[in-house]
């Protein structure tokens, strides 16, 4: 079982909390063959894990550590508790993309070939599901990773994305309670503040949307090009977010642009750790056009970069616990 897990993890997956162990560590899957651990100060950790092969998603909860690892083209998602070692394979899920953990009480929100469903925290059960309203089980959808998902900590609900345009709000429990704006193709990424309210980026049309846990818009943003991985900072709500895979861009919560720069050649997705107002950053090219993992201050200071090759995407894990 550890082998398959070790086979599951696909990507950059940074974790910044306060929590222990976690405290602002950061594991690194380079070339989607070899992970890494980084430190919070950027020094790679002596433990490397080789030979790995295809995974979609993998994120840690920041409350106890357990990581949910989502292996597309196995149609699995694991849960693996890194304090006892202990595996934990949840029922089968057609295509898992994304996953969205809820360290208030652990379960977990995974987006997959054709909705949203929600998992028990010891992955065992399947406690919710979303289908989007065209969803016919005698002609399930094709498009791989056409749903994305952002769960609140707060009250446990989530914002589901569609890529074919609809916004939707869901309680604990799956059941809808807002409708947003419908948007072109919102499939470049989503985030929840603890209000509930989503900053949603449209990298094809160049848009972002700040959307009300109600459903009204708030903010709508279409200066940034490409804009790609929206990042909210849930104490205040302001968000980073990548425009044309080199920028960094800082805006609070009203759309006002507070700070911008350069970060990288190819960045492939950002990581934000509001517990030192660090922002983790793969670029798949980097300054050696091989691929880096670097972080950054908010003034836009390069802190480190560490010569990762190919890394593919940053997770960071973080929450209050109140």
């Amino acid at each position: 079982m550890k082998k398959v897990f070790w086979v599951a993890v696909l990507f950059v997956m940074c974790v910044a909390t306060s929590y222990g162990q976690y405290n602002g560590e950061c594991w690194v899957v380079s070339g989607g063959d070899t992970v890494y651990k980084l430190h919070a100060n950027g020094n790679a950790d002596p433990t490397v894990i080789p030979d790995l092969t295809q995974a979609s998603a993998a994120e840690v909860n920041p409350a106890n550590g357990v990581a949910w690892i989502a292996i597309s083209a196995a149609n699995a998602v694991f849960r693996f508790d890194q304090s006892t070692g202990e595996f934990t394979q949840a029922p089968a899920i057609e295509r898992p993309n994304m996953i969205s953990v809820n360290p208030a009480d652990g379960t977990v929100w995974v987006a997959w070939l054709n909705g949203v469903l929600k998992l028990s925290s010891d992955g065992k059960q399947i406690l919710a599901q979303v289908f989007p309203a065209d969803y016919n089980p005698e002609r399930p959808n094709v498009e791989t990773g056409r749903f994305n998902v952002a769960v609140n900590p707060k009250d446990g609900s989530c914002w589901v994305t569609d890529a074919r345009g609809p916004i939707n709000r869901y309680d604990a429990n799956g059941t809808l309670i807002a409708t947003g704006p419908v948007m072109q193709e919102p499939k470049a990424g989503i985030a929840v503040d603890y209000e509930g309210n989503a900053w949603v980026a449209d990298s094809q049309f160049s848009t972002l949307l700040r959307v009300s846990a109600t459903g009204q818009e708030l903010v709508k943003i279409t200066t940034i090009s490409s804009p790609t991985s929206p990042r909210i900072n849930p104490k205040d709500g302001s968000v980073w977010v990548v425009s044309s895979q080199s920028m960094l861009v800082n805006l609070s919560a009203d759309g006002t642009k507070v700070s911008e720069f350069a970060a990288g050649m190819a960045v492939v997705g950002i990581s934000l750790s509001p517990a030192d107002n660090g922002i983790w950053v793969a670029d798949m090219l980097g300054a050696t056009f091989t691929g880096e993992v670097s972080k950054f201050s908010t003034n836009g200071t390069k802190l480190f970069a560490n010569p990762i090759p190919q890394p593919s995407s940053v997770s960071a894990g973080f929450w209050e616990g109140n």
